[in-house]
């Protein structure tokens, strides 16, 4: 303040500063968040060469695949009275996961990027609870049951049921007894397996009925590891005209509509679950991530906040309606395969995933059929389903949409009947759980403290705005004790 200006100078020019500086405090307290939205908006450039586009290509966030099989302990007895499969749960044999976006074709004129990707598998003995090697498990023969369950009520049916009967080689009971390591990764011999494949090369009448497998030995992950075609091509926008879109799903296999499910239950929407659009706390009520393990979409519920490496998230989970077939919720009645007039055909809890899995009568569920109907847990002993151990959850950093912790579980399960096949005579009618995985990643530590870093620039304006403001007010008061007490 000039000390030669009048006191009513020195008046208006101490105003004028304070007044300045509130109006200050002010503007940047209610421009900075838009200005860092702005900011996130453009480290959200989906491009080569940006560290969005460069995580997502080669995530480098440790991901961990645990499998579990249920060994059934029991089967020499299933022709007795009130029989019920007893199940033993084996495992975890837990793989370490490294997945790779592969053959990527851009699309400037749509804004999308079309991909495969690759997922290789790891064993880590040392985080696991017994032996590939060694560790054997009986199950029933899934290529028998499937046999069963495409040829039933067809005109072949008694014709593929005696070419069973005179040829014991090829089967001759309805169980595997196999490894571990065999039945996941590795694939199994079998003779049946092979013998159907070379009876449909050799009867084109029969075409109709099976669907040629590609393989010629059964595992349930077998020609998974390190495949590039087995997940399918997506197609993904890449939100350069509009962010909100990033990440979202087009095309699945060049579709927007697969042809397992009928409506909306075979649309293809949602994202692959590692790339979500920033600000997700904008849609608190849901997200839906499509899955090609069961060729359809899963609408997860708000579940409220969580904190991962001391970050707040917002927590997702799966919800009852998942798995429901129409039974309780009518938006779910398009999971039913069979014609309209026949369903619900399945109870709640278990999800026909038949037509997706190359006609094998196999169901998706959560884990010991948790939220499952109860008849299900009543046909066999050994499940016990527990809401923290088996629930599907998701937590997202709403601002960035970056994913801080992913466990995502599911059961596989086969519809056991016996389907007109003699081999199959008093087999009981339950859903076999015969798997069941969980896949867990989460945000390690430095990149949860570079995540830090980005989300407390919001603050950091604030907090530079209070003390501006601080000072604004601090400046208005000494200018009214000038005013009244020294410049009179």
């Amino acid at each position: 303040m000039c000390s030669k200006c009048s006191n009513k100078a020195k008046r208006w020019w101490s105003l004028g500063i304070s007044v300045g500086i509130c109006v200050i405090a002010i503007a940047l307290g209610v421009s900075w968040p838009f200005i860092i939205e702005k900011e996130v908006e453009k480290q959200f450039v989906f491009t080569p060469g940006t560290q969005l586009y460069d995580n997502w290509l080669n995530p480098p966030i440790d991901t961990l695949l645990e499998l579990y099989l249920w060994n059934w302990t029991n089967t020499e007895d299933y022709r007795s009275d009130n029989y019920k499969p007893h199940l033993e749960q084996l495992g975890p044999y837990t793989f370490r996961e490294k997945k790779e976006r592969v053959d990527l074709k851009w699309d400037d004129d749509e804004d999308t990027l079309t991909f495969y990707q690759r997922r290789t598998w790891h064993f880590e003995p040392e985080m696991s609870k017994g032996d590939l090697e060694n560790d054997m498990v009986v199950t029933i023969n899934p290529i028998l049951l499937t046999i069963g369950f495409m040829i039933q009520d067809s005109p072949y049916q008694d014709f593929i049921d005696s070419i069973l009967n005179l040829n014991p080689q090829f089967v001759d009971n309805p169980f595997y007894n196999v490894r571990v390591k065999d039945i996941l990764f590795d694939g199994y011999d079998d003779v049946l397996l092979a013998n159907l494949i070379k009876l449909l090369e050799e009867n084109e009448g029969l075409a109709g009925l099976f669907e040629l497998p590609p393989f010629d030995k059964f595992g349930w992950f077998y020609g998974r590891n390190e495949s590039e075609t087995y997940d399918g091509n997506f197609t993904i926008a890449r939100g350069t005209s509009n962010f909100q879109d990033l990440g979202i799903l087009k095309l699945w296999n060049a579709v927007n509509q697969t042809e397992f499910y009928r409506d909306e239950c075979g649309a293809v929407h949602g994202t692959t679950g590692e790339l979500w659009p920033p600000f997700q706390d904008r849609m608190l009520s849901n997200v839906t991530v499509f899955s090609s393990d069961i060729c359809s979409a899963m609408t997860l519920e708000y579940d409220g906040g969580s904190r991962v490496h001391g970050i707040a998230g917002l927590k997702w989970k799966g919800n009852e309606r998942v798995f429901n077939n129409g039974n309780n919720y009518t938006e779910t009645e398009c999971q039913c395969t069979a014609p309209k007039e026949q369903c619900p055909v399945l109870k709640a809890g278990a999800m026909d995933v038949s037509r997706c899995k190359m006609g094998a009568p196999a169901t998706v569920s959560y884990p010991h059929f948790y939220l499952a109907d109860e008849s299900y847990l009543a046909e066999v002993e050994g499940l016990e389903p527990e809401e923290e151990e088996h629930k599907f959850i998701m937590v997202l950093e709403p601002h960035t949409g970056i994913p801080l912790q992913v466990k995502a579980q599911l059961q596989v399960n086969l519809d056991v009947k016996e389907y007109g096949l003699t081999l199959l005579k008093d087999i009981p009618e339950v859903m076999l759980p015969v798997l069941w995985f969980r896949q867990t990643a989460q945000l390690n530590e430095e990149l949860a403290s570079d995540l830090k870093l980005l989300l407390i620039l919001p603050n950091i304006g604030i907090y530079v705005a209070v003390g501006i403001g601080i000072l604004g007010i601090a400046c208005l008061a000494m200018y009214s004790y000038y005013s009244l007490k020294v410049w009179k």
